[in-house]
């Protein structure tokens, strides 16, 4: 009986302890399951939040692709391959049968994406091409963008030093309308005549006038519009006169009886369609 009462005894002493040992190990199984839950949840969050990131940056990605894609070149948005075709067969029959065009080898363009478009419209493709956009009157002594036959890139000064070139057509500007400093333009357009007439002593210089824009781009920015440039087209007779070269007033058979580019010459109030680019191509004809 003895022994019983002992042995009763130590059990009952056990017993909390089992509890607490069973009590223990519920809570803990929960606590780990909340805290593996949580730890998933973030997993997940961190998961989730590097997938937003990846997303966010292609979709910047994207978006600085299109802007540069939409920068390369305006006129090749334009173009499709009927019209291309059409170019070229004008200029196969201009070739032959107009004898009084003779933008062949020995005359240069130098100019930003206007005269891109100028030239592949009416098919030039014998002249020396100095056109590249966003040309300005200063990287125009300095840019390294025309290819060699070995692939290396070099200046279009550095180009015509080894051409038979007579006559230079110019037509800068327009990318320099929100410069500060007018002077400078000014400046640095004479320095450009210097430096071709460095190269090529003897060639015939023409500045032709900036092209105006279309009245609703002229009345909606404050930098692309008719007021800045007549003043630029200002500057670039002084240049004229001063340097004893030619200005052309392209300008003149290009707008309408406002002083604007028509609205249905340009898609974008300032680069100009075929028609209006076979109009400055007679200008040119007929007065230089």
């Amino acid at each position: 009986m003895e022994k019983y009462r002992k042995k009763k005894k130590i059990f009952s002493s056990f017993v909390p302890l089992i509890l607490i040992i069973l009590i223990g190990g519920v809570i803990g199984n929960k606590i780990l399951q909340e805290n593996n839950t949580e730890g998933n949840n973030i997993i997940n969050n961190i998961e989730n939040s590097e997938s937003s990131n990846i997303i966010e940056n292609k979709v910047t990605e994207n978006i600085v692709n299109q802007i540069e894609t939409h920068n390369t070149d305006h006129y090749n948005q334009d173009a499709n391959i009927a019209e291309t075709n059409e170019i070229k067969n004008e200029s196969s029959s201009n070739s032959s049968n107009n004898s009084e065009l003779k933008f062949d080898s020995t005359v240069a363009f130098i100019g930003d994406s206007r005269t891109q478009g100028f030239i592949m419209y009416n098919g030039l493709k014998n002249v020396q091409d100095y056109s590249y956009i966003g040309l300005m009157v200063d990287t125009a002594i300095t840019k390294q963008f025309v290819k060699t036959s070995n692939g290396n890139k070099i200046t279009l000064l550095q180009d015509m030093a080894n051409k038979n070139i007579k006559k230079v057509y110019i037509m800068l500007g327009v990318n320099e309308l929100g410069w500060s400093y007018p002077q400078v333009f000014k400046a640095k357009y004479k320095e450009l005549i210097s430096e071709i007439n460095k190269v090529k002593p003897n060639c015939k210089i023409y500045l032709q006038s900036i092209i105006p824009m279309t009245k609703s781009k002229s009345d909606s920015d404050k930098i692309y519009n008719n007021k800045n440039v007549a003043k630029f087209n200002q500057l670039i007779k002084e240049v004229a006169e001063e340097e004893n070269v030619t200005y052309l007033d392209v300008k003149s058979v290009l707008v309408n009886k406002d002083g604007y580019l028509p609205e249905e010459a340009s898609t974008d109030g300032v680069h100009i369609d075929k028609k209006y680019c076979k109009k400055w191509l007679d200008y040119l004809k007929n007065n230089s």
